[in-house]
């Protein structure tokens, strides 16, 4: 247990300061909600330790984050490793201790994730594998390897996970079964290091990222990388066009640390309340007996469906 007056009471740092100096480890950390995180993280004066699996894109966000890191005094790092490979991820953790000896972990973000898979009743089991593998299994990797240590260590922390409003509101496919896991083990971990640790899971609306394609960096041991034919191709070109900014979720991640809130409903300002309304659903229907269904959303439409 951390000692000193470092405890995460009401699962909130209200200053934020407190986390300033330490590491924020960062999966999917060298493009959409990850380095936008990153950028959150060096403006406050955390250390990034940007994870990623695409190497190319992992040194072009480190020159990214180059001038803003100089600017605050603090370090950036990359490092390649597949979340969902626990080997991997306990490697990673290694590196990091090498890489800033003594230096706390004072933010775990478990970002990476991957919106493939398809219908339950479709799925390959290369397909479940590659989903959960990511999207679940990649989040429990990172726990087990950052979290013991990050609660010995003498400092604060947090750990926020990124699910999805998929992980609140009915599952659809392979996907939504894999963001719902997600919010689970992510209840469980705050369970389990309530008051010592802050914990925190993002649940955004559309977000202007590459998740659409993101079959582009599926493992040979799942198949191999995919394409995803011309319509995947112009859903992924709405998301950016029309998702909200990467930026607007690290706000709310970081305003979450120091509130104290744990389901972070990120929801676009074109679609207001809606992720909200997605969760009351679901529970209403649990709660009154009936079926699950998902309410429309006009905005999401759009965005699935608009032709370009």
């Amino acid at each position: 247990m951390m000692t000193g007056n470092h405890n995460a009471t009401e699962n909130a740092h209200p200053d934020p300061t407190v986390l300033a100096g330490g590491m924020a480890v960062i999966t999917g950390g060298a493009s959409g909600i990850g380095f936008a995180l990153a950028e959150a993280a060096v403006a406050r004066g955390l250390h990034p330790a940007l994870v990623d699996i695409e190497q190319e894109a992992l040194a072009t966000a480190e020159r990214r984050l180059q001038a803003a890191a100089d600017a605050a005094g603090v370090e950036v790092a990359g490092f390649r490793a597949d979340v969902s490979v626990s080997a991997e991820v306990d490697a990673l953790a290694e590196k990091v201790r090498e890489r800033f000896p003594g230096r706390p972990i004072s933010l775990l973000c478990c970002n990476a994730g991957v919106g493939a898979g398809g219908g339950v009743t479709t799925a390959s089991d290369a397909d479940w594998a590659f989903v959960l593998g990511v999207n679940l299994l990649g989040v429990a990797h990172c726990v087990r390897a950052f979290v013991p240590g990050m609660l010995r260590q003498d400092a604060p922390g947090s750990v926020v996970a990124t699910s999805s409003q998929d992980g609140l509101c009915a599952a659809q496919g392979v996907y939504g079964v894999s963001k719902h896991a997600c919010v689970a083990l992510t209840e469980a971990l705050h369970g389990e290091v309530r008051d010592r640790l802050s914990v925190h899971v993002l649940c955004p609306n559309v977000v202007a990222t590459n998740i659409v394609t993101s079959v582009r960096n599926r493992p040979e041991r799942f198949g191999g990388p995919v394409d995803t034919g011309e319509q995947a191709r112009r859903v992924q070109d709405r998301f950016k066009a029309l998702g909200m900014p990467p930026a607007r979720c690290a706000k709310m991640v970081f305003d979450a640390i120091q509130t104290g809130v744990f389901y972070i409903l990120a929801e676009a300002e074109e679609d207001p309340g809606y992720v909200r309304l997605e969760a009351e659903t679901r529970m209403n229907a649990i709660l009154n007996g009936t079926r699950p269904y998902r309410p429309r959303s006009e905005f999401i439409a759009k965005v699935f469906t608009a032709p370009m």
